[in-house]
């Protein structure tokens, strides 16, 4: 797909981003709006998007193949966390923000932005393959990231539920459904791919009212989270393509630079609140790496696709 498809796609977006951000400033939706949205988002909507991607629609792989995919996502949050341990040791900040700066850079938004940039760009049938991201983020987040973060605090500890999100479960469910080609009943079928069909402007109209609470002049201003952004959305796509490059190909590798080439995760944001770390810096790297890659994910894709 051209550079300039591309970027029209993520227009879309980004225009689904800003009503959103419009609906908060003139306060159309209650401060309630976004927990209770991404909630029913993440717990609804994207897993039915998940598991439309694999009914009666062609597999982008076979099952043979599943097994190589899986282990290419690993490879990519490797690499992920190498980038941003590299980051995050050369940009000198404070101890906390170092460690909220390799989190930032180590996981993506694969869920909220991933997903609806990869069906936008590749179709619905590569929005399988962007799913089996959800097997390493949550096993990694809620282990390395949430043991790193939890380090001198002593709050809170991982659940086998947190772990085991709806995405995660809806990823495994896909999985045996591809493996084993079930038939699904054309009437669940069909309630599955309405559902679905709500998740792209859904997920871009919760981003854009969160990015309504950031104070933008603060984040614009800080050059530190300008460099970790890059780090996230320009250093990540490029060891992605490279080394995945090596035994990846064609669609699935595209999938796997787009998900790469994702702003910082939300979750880091949340889970340093949770744990008592000041959330300042994560904000303002979610905020920026968001905004930045409406221009650097078409960027990365017309270069290295």
């Amino acid at each position: 797909m051209t550079g300039l498809v591309v970027l029209e796609k993520m227009g879309m977006l980004v225009l689904l981003m800003a009503v959103g951000f419009a609906a908060a400033k003139a306060n159309w939706v209650g401060d309630g709006f976004n927990q209770a949205t991404s909630r029913l988002v993440a717990n609804v909507f994207l897993p039915a998007s998940i598991l439309s991607s694999v009914i009666g629609v062609a597999p982008l792989f076979s099952g043979k193949e599943l097994a190589v995919v899986i282990a290419g996502t690993f490879v990519l949050f490797g690499l992920c966390a190498a980038g941003g341990l590299v980051v995050s040791k050369v940009v000198p900040m404070p101890k906390q923000d170092q460690l909220v700066a390799w989190l930032s850079i180590f996981f993506m938004n694969n869920v909220f932005v991933g997903f609806p940039v990869v069906q936008a760009i590749f179709g619905e049938e590569a929005l399988f393959c962007a799913s089996l991201t959800n097997i390493p983020f949550n096993i990694l987040l809620f282990s390395i990231g949430v043991s790193r973060l939890r380090a001198g605090q002593g709050q809170g500890r991982v659940t086998i539920r947190e772990v085991f999100s709806p995405g995660l479960i809806a990823t495994l469910v896909a999985v045996v459904v591809f493996l084993f080609q079930i038939p699904v009943p054309s009437l669940l079928g069909d309630t599955i791919k309405s559902l679905a069909n709500g998740t792209v402007p859904l997920s871009m109209i919760i981003i854009g009212v969160s990015l309504s609470h950031v104070p933008i002049l603060d984040a614009f201003k800080d050059w530190k989270a300008y460099l970790v952004s890059l780090g996230r959305l320009v250093l990540c796509p490029i060891l992605t393509y490279f080394v995945l490059g090596l035994f990846l190909e064609g669609t699935t590798l595209g999938v796997m630079v787009a998900i790469a080439a994702c702003p910082s995760a939300a979750m880091i944001t949340i889970l340093s609140l949770r744990y008592g770390i000041d959330d300042t810096f994560a904000s303002r790297v979610n905020f920026l790496s968001t905004i930045l890659c409406a221009v650097t994910l078409p960027i990365m894709t017309y270069f290295l696709l």
